[in-house]
């Protein structure tokens, strides 16, 4: 097969790949450097269904070593089923998505093993190894033979892969070794950084990201490591708040919302009406009943589950979020915009995907429009309702992660 790493399944490769969540997108530098840890992403693949049956595909070769021809069956049967009118020529789009998860699970694999203590101080070393790549980067080709210690810093950004279709690998080895071998230990090679533009293609637009030479953008990490950094117990200082580490950090957009959209008395739930009659309203907003859930397709493609359970507690009770709930179903229902992010429970020691539909509402009178939020997570749903000068901050803490839908002005 393209990509072979022995014939017996690697269980620390395979409950990596297993970790990640599905995060759709629309550009492959929506997710970077070590977001892709807790994120499996296929560039352009927006559409949660879609982006499913394809990390299916990936996860059966990495757990029952399928070649990339065997990838490639099951990657137009996935095209086919959806539709999908994907980027580049399918031999080069498949080629990237199944040699970078192949490689990059596996390199994370073995950081895994690697960060075992006991196997630490009888191999100390880290040793860079050049791939049998047809045509080889100079630069990668220098870095054969670097003996280095496994917690020396230039391995956190040259741990292999190291770009796109790279094939260096990254063994441990012990003092033995490195004299049977005639390897000297250190120093670690130089490293100069280059500016380099990224995201094209992406919603976000383009940015600049400083890279080491000879180390293609978004790779310049180890492979895994963030996971096992996370993992790490914390001390906490008295009255210190410790944040949860996200999957995917927040990036600020350029573009500014969409114009406030005007809300009217008629737009507006009533007042005074039950909270039967108001989950009624909302419910009916989406085709669904008291009694009968409806499933809805989100701007972005996705499956949303509407029904009367949305709102009742363990003891079956309604409650209510805050806002009024037809704006929440208009937000839902057409969203200024709509962004996705991962968030790292620690408790849990789980990632979750969690959606924002953002909207902003005009009420005559006000000054400030008033912003509406109603986030979708595998662990709930939540509200959250902003007026005033408040509302613009709110939206800028909010407005993080991967871009999925906006609105056209």
């Amino acid at each position: 097969m393209a990509v072979s790493h022995g014939s017996l399944p690697f269980q620390e490769q395979i409950d990596f790949f297993r970790g990640k969540t599905d995060l759709p997108t629309r550009a492959w530098a929506d997710v970077y450097k070590e977001e892709h840890d807790w994120a499996f992403v296929v560039a352009g693949a927006s559409k949660r269904d879609l982006l499913t049956d394809l990390r299916g595909s990936v996860e059966k070769a990495i757990a029952k070593g399928g070649t990339l021809e065997q990838f490639r069956k099951d990657f137009d049967q996935v095209v086919a089923k959806h539709g999908w009118q994907y980027n580049g020529g399918r031999g080069w789009r498949t080629r990237v998505i199944y040699e970078t998860n192949m490689r990059q699970s596996y390199n994370a694999g073995r950081e895994a093993q690697m960060a075992d203590p006991e196997l630490r101080k009888a191999r100390p070393y880290g040793l860079y190894r050049h791939g049998d790549s047809a045509h080889p980067r100079p630069i990668h080709l220098s870095w054969n033979g670097t003996v280095l210690p496994l917690d020396d810093p230039w391995w956190s950004t040259h741990s292999p892969q190291n770009g796109w279709g790279c094939k260096c690998k990254k063994f441990m080895v012990s003092q033995r070794d490195v004299e049977r071998q005639g390897l000297t230990v250190g120093p670690a090679p130089a490293i100069e950084y280059e500016d380099k533009v990224v995201g094209m293609n992406s919603p976000l637009g383009p940015r600049s990201v400083k890279v080491p030479v000879g180390i293609d953008p978004g790779f310049d990490y180890a492979p895994g490591q963030s996971r096992l950094t996370v993992a790490v117990p914390q001390i906490r200082e008295p009255g210190q708040k410790i944040e949860p580490t996200p999957g995917v950090p927040s990036r600020t957009p350029a573009r500014p919302l969409p114009e406030a959209r005007p809300a009217t008395e008629a737009q507006r739930m009533p007042k005074g009406l039950t909270p039967k009659t108001q989950v009624g309203r909302f419910l009916k907003t989406f085709g669904a009943k008291a009694d009968a859930p409806a499933v809805f397709r989100d701007l972005a493609g996705d499956p949303l589950v509407i029904g009367r359970g949305m709102f009742e507690g363990s003891d079956g009770q309604l409650r209510l979020p805050p806002g009024d709930l037809l704006l929440l179903a208009q937000a839902i229902r057409e969203p200024d915009e709509i962004w996705a992010r991962l968030d790292w429970l620690e408790d849990q020691k789980r990632a979750v995907l969690r959606k924002r539909y953002i909207s902003r509402f005009a009420e005559a009178g006000e000054e400030q429009p008033e912003a509406v939020v109603v986030e979708m997570g595998s662990d709930g749903w939540t509200s959250t309702v902003q007026g005033g000068s408040g509302a613009d901050d709110l939206l800028a803490s909010l407005r993080v992660g991967v871009r999925l839908y906006r609105r056209p002005n």
